[in-house]
């Protein structure tokens, strides 16, 4: 049976996926116990300057670090692009610094002091200027804040030369086994998972405005992209509003959400009980 049919013990590390001239996957994925597995990427910009859009997780280190030297000699590395400095996206960062002796880190304001309080060696890191492009030899990048998130400096891209756009976190499913394309899952598969994966990842769409929603899902499918790349989906090889679509009812659409414990409502409200 192969690794893309299969259900998870353990993170995986799949062979590289070529997804334009000069943009590669690292694709893995990670089980998620009782609801299934999460496809966890990073990405690779080949040119006079090459970017690795994150690092992966820490745990598939040994894996990671063979499929990334399998496309490119790390010291080649010119730019480390970490969206957000959570665990899924900068586990294997100091070792692919260690082996990148040139490469500097790029990241948001936010992402930047994480680092720092988790002792990354600052004077490799260089910020993102709010509003402005990141331009690694001659190619152009423009940041830009996906849809929904889970950290405050999450940052993703678009790169016009390649009709790319980088969503970070948004458009991750959860499904039941690993799988090669967006397309060989199960629509329904499809649609539970993205539901499920984004109300774990960001809880707070359930309170969003239906009409921002809506418009930003609407400003993807005007705009098209020939490449939609997620960090938790599977390469997308048709048009984007097979992901964008199951997105577009399950939010802000007036529905009760389940009974959040942690709410402000509900914890000041059971105070004010107890001190009546």
């Amino acid at each position: 049976m192969s690794a893309e049919t299969k259900t998870l013990d353990a993170p995986i590390m799949l062979s590289p996926h070529r997804l334009t001239e000069d943009w590669t996957m690292l694709p893995g994925w990670a089980p998620l116990p009782g609801l299934g597995v999460l496809a966890i990427n990073s990405f690779l910009l080949k040119g006079p300057q090459p970017v690795l859009v994150d690092t992966g997780m820490a745990c598939m280190g040994d894996a990671y670090l063979a499929a990334l030297e399998r496309e490119i000699d790390p010291a080649e590395i010119a730019w480390i692009w970490i969206s957000h400095a959570d665990a899924d996206h900068i586990g294997n960062l100091q070792r692919v610094l260690e082996r990148a002796p040139r490469a500097r880190v790029v990241t948001a304001f936010i992402g930047m002091a994480k680092l720092g309080l988790m002792g990354f060696d600052l004077s490799r890191v260089e910020l993102l200027r709010p509003g402005a492009d990141f331009e690694a030899g001659g190619r152009r990048l423009h940041p830009l804040r996906p849809l929904y998130y889970d950290a405050p400096e999450t940052t993703g891209f678009f790169d016009p030369a390649a009709d790319l756009l980088f969503t970070v976190d948004s458009f991750g499913a959860v499904l039941p086994a690993p799988v090669a394309t967006v397309e060989d899952a199960a629509p329904g598969d499809l649609h539970h998972g993205m539901v499920t994966w984004s109300s774990i990842d960001a809880p707070w769409l359930a309170q969003t405005d239906r009409a921002a929603m809506a418009r930003g899902l609407a400003a993807i499918e005007r705009r098209q992209p020939r490449h939609l790349i997620s960090a938790h989906l599977p390469p997308l090889g048709g048009r984007v509003s097979t992901v964008t679509r199951p997105l577009a009812g399950a939010y802000g659409s007036g529905a009760v959400a389940p009974a959040d414990g942690l709410a402000v409502e509900t914890v000041l409200g059971a105070l004010d009980r107890i001190a009546a």
